[in-house]
């Protein structure tokens, strides 16, 4: 099926919901229980390399939801903790999964975890979004040019007079090379600027989203790494709802269907609130590549 009316990405959101919220009430339910923990082959970062049983349940949990819809609609698949299939070229759409975006963030029992559940086009662009938050029990969904839901209700950012802005990145990107003089240049921008560097991906830009000015961004790099395709497909759309800025690291479209890779550090990736930021970033990594 290469076309989605309005009434099948409707009735794919609330799949996608479903699932989601399905996934972060068991995930919730681990918070503090024993789970194995082991590694795995990921980027080059810490988060990327951690996986746990709750994950691999989580995960099921999802699949179990919408593999009805994988068949009747004729999509392909990409989720984290399964190999990818290339479906996703194969298939006008594809639900892009990460079962558990934070892992890390809950093996240390504390917060900065989400479920994240998108359909995206084979053309990489995200049309429906689910994303959902166990610990605060918040969800997120979206669907193309209809705006985005909160629990149900019409989301409205905060309209408050916070003139600080807040930069949200992974624990990681303290350890480029380049970060104390990307600090040290965002501290001359003319507003305070208030670090949070302890959420998942998918939590970095929904805070970012949350804020009245706020950024999060990743510069390309030769490395595997700077996240995955499903760690930001369905926040890519809950910022174009909100007509927020997402791109990547060029100023160009943040691709989700890469044939050749799942990882973004070719591209890198950038979240904000609002295109002076933006210019601002583009403006360092410009002088970061001198």
């Amino acid at each position: 099926m290469s076309q989605l009316t309005t009434a099948n990405l409707d009735k794919l959101c609330q799949m996608a919901e479903k699932a989601a919220m399905a996934a972060g009430v068991y995930i919730q339910s681990k918070f503090d229980q024993h789970y194995e923990t082991r590694s795995k082959v990921g980027g080059d970062s810490l988060a990327s390399q951690v996986v746990t049983e709750v994950d691999l349940q989580a995960q099921a949990i999802i699949l179990d939801y919408l593999k009805e819809s994988i068949q009747t609609f004729d999509l392909g698949l990409l989720t984290e903790e399964q190999a990818d299939d290339q479906s996703r070229q194969d298939k006008a759409h594809f639900w892009c999964i990460d079962p558990m975006d934070g892992t890390l963030p809950f093996t240390e029992h504390r917060t900065g975890y989400a479920v994240s559940i998108a359909l995206v086009s084979k053309a990489g662009d995200p049309v429906v979004s689910a994303v959902y938050i166990p610990d605060l029990n918040e969800s997120y969904t979206a669907i193309k040019d209809s705006g985005i839901w909160l629990n149900n209700k019409p989301f409205e950012r905060s309209r408050g007079i916070d003139q600080s802005i807040h930069w949200y990145m992974d624990r990681s990107f303290q350890s480029e090379p380049y970060f104390q003089q990307v600090q040290e240049a965002m501290h001359q921008w003319g507003a305070p600027i208030e670090i949070k560097a302890d959420y998942g991906g998918v939590r970095n830009a929904i805070g970012v989203m949350r804020s009245r000015r706020g950024c999060y961004f990743k510069f390309p790099k030769k490395t595997n790494g700077c996240g995955s395709i499903w760690d930001y497909a369905a926040t890519r759309l809950l910022f174009e709802e909100c007509e927020l800025q997402v791109s990547n690291a060029f100023g160009e479209k943040l691709n989700l269907n890469d044939p050749d890779t799942t990882f973004m550090n070719r591209q890198g990736i950038l979240f904000a609130t609002d295109m002076d930021i933006v210019k601002l970033i583009l403006e360092l990594y410009n002088q970061l590549k001198r």
